[in-house]
């Protein structure tokens, strides 16, 4: 009896004992593969969250005075409840609710520059330092465009090895810019919209969505990238790698970082009202991670989303080409890439452009959004004169905020 008593607890042991092996011999192979500090940002970190951004070195964007004035709007509001879709129907709630069910952070409305409404949830502050996930791609677009207007950069129709000859003899001799800002590439990257089941699970921290987000080295990384199955700029297939390599084309450009560029072309002259950063791969390599990590107040984001609203001047002072607001934001006709992800959003009358996401109104107007992930929207709306910012966490993946502001939107005056 003592002996069928013992047995179960050998079967135990041998069960952890092996179970203790194989972590072990994961985070070995982790380890080999990405380097030791990529592999534990990737163990503690595998699902980027709000505060992971406080991982990574920063390098500081300074503002300076005069701050452009924002009033609050006297005697205009928002509803107090919205209707949107949600899973494919009209879901009506109050807006109080639905920000407090899913960890938003900051909320804020803005129509005739104006504020119609600010609000920061569940605790949160004004003054609260929140992280941009791909908004931050939004950014380096327009620093692509101040670069092009300054003729730092030629255009868009510029081959990628003209400023990254590295890349050559790798398929990527045709590739331009145009082919990164409109995720065109061809460079093999997945993102969760294909699909992961339980048995991809192991492999995700392997892939190339890990590799990029918690990489000591992105130059070094960036210039090993080839060609893969897809011909350059012939799908839509999103990719994290496309605004680092935008990165590092400005930097070879202006001969200086891309902080102290945006500081200088953007940040400054828009009058921001607090400082902001982006996150560093690593205080060795010093490479500002312009895919996903730009920091700043949520106030500050909505002013980004006022420039591009009054299409390149603010504060005084014109800070974008307005030729680049509309080449950057308007659809194009003449794009018939077939999508290889994120097809619903195209379904439903969406398109992107130079990392901008779009929607075509019934009018045949357009709004377009700077989105990332956990819900980072940044909402544009020329038609109304508006700005929707939301930043917070996402415990509902069924509420699509593109879809929520736009909605909120429609029910303002014109």
């Amino acid at each position: 009896m003592f002996a069928s008593m013992r047995r179960p607890k050998r079967i135990l042991l041998l069960a952890v004992t092996a179970l203790l092996a194989l972590a072990l011999l994961y985070i070995g192979a982790l380890a080999a593969f990405h380097g030791p500090v990529t592999a534990f940002r990737i163990l503690t970190s595998l699902k980027p969250g709000l505060s992971t951004w406080r991982i990574f070195p920063q390098r500081e964007v300074m503002n300076a005075a005069p701050v452009s004035s924002l009033e609050k709007a006297e005697g205009k509001s928002i509803p107090d409840a919205v209707a949107y879709e949600y899973r494919r129907r009209t879901r009506n709630e109050g807006l109080a609710d639905l920000l407090a069910r899913t960890d938003t952070k900051a909320f804020i409305v803005i129509q005739d520059d104006k504020v119609l409404y600010e609000a920061y949830p569940d605790g949160a502050s004004r003054d609260a330092v929140y992280t941009s996930f791909s908004i931050a791609k939004s950014i380096m677009s327009a620093l692509v465009g101040i670069a092009i207007g300054e003729g730092k950069i030629g255009g868009v129709g510029d081959e990628v090895v003209k400023y990254l000859p590295e890349l050559r003899g790798r398929g990527l001799d045709s590739l331009t810019i145009r082919d990164l800002l409109t995720m065109s590439s061809g460079i093999p990257f997945r993102v969760s919209d294909e699909g992961i089941s339980l048995l991809d699970l192991p492999f995700l921290a392997f892939g190339e969505d890990a590799r990029q987000f918690y990489s000591t080295d992105l130059r070094a990384d960036a210039l090993s990238l080839r060609a893969g199955d897809e011909p350059v700029g012939a799908y839509f297939r999103y990719d994290d790698w496309h605004a680092i390599l935008e990165g590092m084309i400005l930097e070879r450009a202006t001969g200086g970082s891309i902080s102290s560029y945006l500081q200088e072309k953007l940040w400054k002259p828009a009058g921001m009202e607090y400082p902001a950063s982006y996150g560093l791969d690593s205080a060795k390599d010093g490479f500002e991670k312009v895919n996903a990590s730009f920091n700043a107040r949520a106030i500050d984001f909505a002013r980004f989303g006022l420039v591009f609203l009054h299409r390149g001047l603010w504060n005084g002072r014109r800070i974008l080409p307005e030729t680049w607001v509309d080449e950057s934001t308007s659809p194009d006709p003449g794009d018939r890439r077939p999508w290889k992800v994120y097809k619903g959003w195209k379904n439903r009358g969406g398109y992107y452009k130079y990392h901008w996401w779009g929607l075509v109104n019934p009018d045949g107007s357009y709004d377009y959004v700077a989105r990332g992930a956990r819900g980072q929207t940044l909402y544009i709306s020329p038609t109304r004169n508006a700005v929707v910012l939301r930043l917070g966490g996402d415990p509902d993946p069924y509420v699509i905020w593109p879809f929520v502001a736009r909605s909120l939107l429609s029910s303002l005056p014109r």
